[in-house]
């Protein structure tokens, strides 16, 4: 997530938002966002933080990507268009891509 948020402006140029969601609850996301430290003289990150938590995993169950067993989310990207299409997604197994190689699939669409 340091590189997505080192890129926010980069994204923002492309009228791309990105948005953060976990199954964690709100306080852990929360102390996650503050160990990243400052950003631009704020702390924690520009961009939204969603918890999925309560109904637990209800917003990655539709997307599929909710790993029953382990109670949690698939590490996973969905690129959605203004009209709520999801125009391109992936699901990783170790981490999130680097956020130069998402601008890069916002540019090809």
């Amino acid at each position: 997530m340091r590189g997505f948020r080192a890129n926010y402006d980069e994204f923002q140029t492309r009228n791309t938002e990105v948005i953060e969601i976990s199954c964690d609850q709100v306080a852990v996301q929360k102390a996650w966002a503050e160990s990243l430290g400052e950003y631009k003289g704020e702390c924690g990150v520009p961009f939204p933080i969603a918890s999925d938590f309560w109904p637990h995993g209800e917003v990655s169950k539709a997307y599929d990507v909710f790993n029953e067993s382990r109670g949690i989310s698939k590490r996973s990207v969905f690129i959605v268009d203004g009209e709520g299409m999801i125009r391109w997604s992936n699901v990783y197994t170790d981490s999130i891509p680097a956020a130069i190689e998402l601008l890069h699939e916002i540019d090809r669409l």
